[in-house]
């Protein structure tokens, strides 16, 4: 890392003149593009995705990470507290959330005991999940981090899966009485239609 820092202050603005000059700037910009990539964690990788040049990339890193002290701690615990997943939105990106927050917290050597971390989960996930949450906390122990992942994705997916036969459902007997209907209009004309082909 200390190597791309190094190489980073060399490589501050290109060139504007020769291109040859500029083509070595653009070589040397990459390579050391490729050595921070390789130096941070792939949840990290968000944060540079926009960066153009090594340079953006070690400030993005450096103002990402260079609030370590209390300030930095506080904010990422509040952040974890306050995070609240509405109703109806994406469960998978909720959780995604939730573990960057934990992660970032780890970052900075704060670690939550396994278990308090499950129950924060659960009861980050809104009132539409009570019955699960009860069941999960009624167990003789609380699931780890990742099996509770999994557990709430799966009882998420199964909620969307009965929604849309449910739906589904609602469609048909729909489309089903409005076909009953047409065939009991074309089988019972009005009075009016039936004297009128008499006469």
């Amino acid at each position: 890392m200390a190597e791309s820092q190094a190489r980073i202050e060399t490589l501050i603005t290109p060139p504007p003149e020769p291109k040859e000059a500029y083509d070595s700037w653009k070589i040397e910009d990459s390579k050391t593009k490729a050595d921070l990539i390789l130096c941070i964690q792939p949840s990290e990788l968000k944060l540079v995705k926009n960066c153009l040049t090594a340079k953006e990339m070690w400030e993005k890193l450096e103002s990402t990470y260079q609030l370590k002290g209390p300030a930095r701690k506080a904010n990422l615990l509040k952040s974890l507290l306050q995070l609240k997943m509405e109703t109806g939105s994406d469960v998978r990106d909720h959780i995604r959330k939730f573990c960057d927050i934990i992660d970032k917290l780890q970052d900075l050597d704060i670690v939550i005991d396994e278990d308090l971390t499950s129950v924060m989960l659960l009861y980050s996930l809104p009132a539409n999940f009570e019955t699960f949450r009860v069941a999960i906390e009624s167990r003789d122990e609380l699931p780890k981090l990742d099996t509770l992942r999994i557990k709430i994705i799966d009882e998420w997916q199964s909620r969307a899966d009965q929604s849309l036969s449910k739906d589904d459902g609602a469609y048909a007997a729909k489309f089903e009485n409005q076909f009953r209907n047409q065939r009991f209009k074309a089988k019972t004309k009005p009075k009016e239609t039936v004297d009128s082909e008499a006469a």
